[in-house]
């Protein structure tokens, strides 16, 4: 299945979209920074590394913001061509509920050892199957609603998503009352839950 410009980019603009927020915080606070350290004259190296930072924390977070915006304008002018903007809201909204409901929370466990020492152990499991589950993506449409869902890599964490394919078919159904779900069908690496109109 062909993936539309949108499910190409969601990720793309959410990793932009953070780093933009991040390097705008930072450039805020140097220049707090800055402004503090300029009277002090035995700070000079300081004064000039913090100048530094702050040049590269502003440029960094004005060419993410501007590939966000420019991706992000170019989806606008698709929605309002061939769909609409609320159904773009709407995927947005739902893409970052679904990858909290696929969230596996538990990523240890207390095991009590032969010496009745308890240690805690991390599951590396949960840990593959939520960098998965982080790139799902939902796409609303007028005629159609698609879930896609990164299939982990690893058989323990594909074996969990497995397990819970009537749970998302219930959760993407139940958030679009309007659209009728199948089936997933797998693709690659990826698992898609396709949504049609009904009638």
């Amino acid at each position: 299945m062909k993936k539309t410009y949108y499910q190409k980019i969601f990720n793309t603009c959410t990793l932009l979209f953070v780093i933009g927020f991040l390097g705008t915080v930072c450039s805020i606070l140097l220049s707090v920074s800055i402004n503090s350290l300029k009277d002090i004259t035995y700070l000079t190296f300081l004064y000039q590394f913090v100048i530094m930072i702050y040049t590269i924390s502003l440029y960094v977070s004005i060419v993410a913001t501007s590939l966000c915006l420019a991706l992000a304008y170019y989806e606008i002018y698709l929605r309002l061509k061939q769909d609409n903007l609320v159904n773009l809201w709407k995927s947005i909204k739902q893409t970052v509920a679904v990858r909290m409901f696929l969230n596996q929370n538990e990523h240890s466990e207390t095991v009590t050892t032969v010496e009745q020492i308890q240690v805690t152990r991390y599951n590396p499991i949960n840990k593959h199957f939520n960098k998965a589950v982080h790139k799902a993506i939902v796409d609303i449409r007028e005629d159609k609603a698609v879930l896609l869902i990164r299939v982990p890599k690893t058989q323990q964490a594909t074996k969990i998503l497995k397990e819970m394919e009537t749970h998302i078919s219930e959760d993407i159904s139940n958030r679009n009352l309007d659209y009728y779900f199948s089936r997933p069908e797998r693709n690659g690496k990826w698992m898609y839950f396709i949504g049609t109109k009904r009638k």
